[in-house]
């Protein structure tokens, strides 16, 4: 009894420690489920292609644009997603060279063509589209996967708490390579330039989204920090605006 009661008596500390072992991987399992990031070239979506007609009118498009801030949590279509990703940064002028054009001309104007900026997707309901953060890629028209999971919730806190952008299916976050611009135009293309480009964009945003019957609206209050790190950005990345949207 003794010997067996001595055997017992030391395997307490090697099961107490198996046992909080498997509670912290599991608890690190649990929290890397929701902002994983991947392997730049793991995962690709390509997007299907944009429609170029449309039943509704520049001019009407114009007349019934508002800012909308109350969404329905209805999927959205990953054609609603192409469409939207297309008229914010999408090619329509495919061009090799320069280099820095990175594909071609695109849907809005960019000061000197240099397009300082790019675009992130929050995706957290979409039919055939995994929840997570993807990098839009308009010189092939897809998706790369940044991080899987619904980040959402995360994203609404670093933007003040604003609700409806963990309500909204989907956002778009704007961030910009100040360098592209500057490096041509100096401190006048940081201070003036690049914000004039990141407004051409968005306005196509919310002229397309009406068009398909959506709602968004252009978000720039949030923490710098806050975002950055939801949005797993690099130093040279610097976040501009959030645009959620949804069905109304």
């Amino acid at each position: 009894m003794k010997t067996n009661q001595s055997i017992f008596k030391a395997s307490i500390p090697i099961f107490a420690f198996l046992l909080f072992a498997s509670f912290s991987i599991y608890s690190n399992n649990q929290l890397n489920m929701t902002n994983n990031p991947i392997n730049p070239s793991d995962q690709i979506f390509q997007l299907p292609d944009p429609i170029l007609t449309s039943k509704v009118s520049v001019e009407e498009a114009l007349q019934n644009r508002r800012s909308v801030r109350e969404y329905k949590t209805d999927a959205l279509s990953l054609n609603q997603v192409s469409q939207l990703l297309w008229a914010a940064y999408g090619i329509n002028e495919p061009r090799s060279n320069p280099s820095f054009l990175r594909g071609g001309l695109k849907t809005a104007p960019s000061a000197g063509a240099l397009f300082p900026l790019d675009i992130y997707l929050v995706c957290g309901n979409v039919d055939g589209l995994p929840a997570g953060i993807y990098k839009y890629i308009s010189e092939n028209h897809n998706l790369k996967l940044v991080s899987e999971g619904d980040v959402r919730k995360d994203l609404g806190k670093a933007a003040l708490e604003q609700g409806f952008i963990e309500v909204a299916p989907i956002s778009l976050v704007y961030v910009a390579i100040f360098k592209r611009t500057t490096q041509k135009y100096g401190e006048r293309g940081r201070e003036r330039y690049v914000c004039m480009d990141l407004g051409h964009s968005a306005q196509n945003v919310y002229l397309q989204a009406y068009a398909l019957n959506l709602g968004t609206c252009a978000v720039g209050a949030f923490t710098d920090k806050m975002v950055s790190m939801v949005m797993l950005l690099t130093d040279k990345e610097e976040p501009l605006y959030i645009m959620p949207v949804g069905k109304y």
